[in-house]
């Protein structure tokens, strides 16, 4: 056993998709150059492509499409090297020091858990977005005192998670 911590989960980059066309364009380019070679070795028939297109764009003059493709084409490569630096989203919340990580969903799950446990919630669910939780309790008695109850509660339950998440608390008073 290794005492090194776990390393911290994280998306995809955000150049994996840039990279997957990249990689798609390359090996179709690669795959003309194995045609045209053959072409020219005489395995197979037909006329070559790239001497077609080298045939196109000798003659190709200056037009007025131009310069906004190549504004464009600059803007693109720009996008495609912020991309390979960006660095990635943490996609999990750490539990303490120990290495151990939960979903957003799961720290949800928790503050439904937690919120189920005070005496005049009668139901509880719990929505998870980025560093946000949205709870949704069902209760009788006081709503602003069931919603302080709550928050403290699940401040309490998840104090050892990082970064620690706000908490939104919504109480519906039940009707008898």
């Amino acid at each position: 056993m290794t005492s090194t911590p776990a390393k911290k989960p994280v998306a995809l980059p955000a150049a994996a998709t840039a990279g997957i066309i990249g990689a798609l364009a390359v090996t179709a380019v690669g795959a003309v150059g194995v045609r045209d070679a053959l072409v020219s070795a005489g395995a197979i028939g037909g006329t070559s492509w790239l001497e077609w297109l080298f045939g196109k764009a000798s003659v190709l003059k200056p037009v007025d499409w131009m310069i906004p493709a190549g504004i464009a084409a600059i803007l693109i490569g720009v996008w495609f090297l912020i991309a390979a630096v960006k660095p990635r989203k943490t996609t999990h919340l750490a539990v303490g020091d120990a290495g151990v990580w939960i979903r957003y969903r799961d720290a949800a799950r928790l503050a439904t858990d937690t919120a189920t446990t005070i005496d005049s919630v009668t139901a509880a669910g719990t929505k998870a977005r980025r560093h946000r939780l949205r709870v949704t309790a069902t209760a009788t008695g006081n709503a602003s005192q069931v919603r302080d109850d709550l928050t403290a509660a699940i401040g309490q339950r998840l104090q050892t998670v990082t970064p620690l998440p706000r908490v939104r608390a919504r109480v519906t008073v039940e009707e008898n």
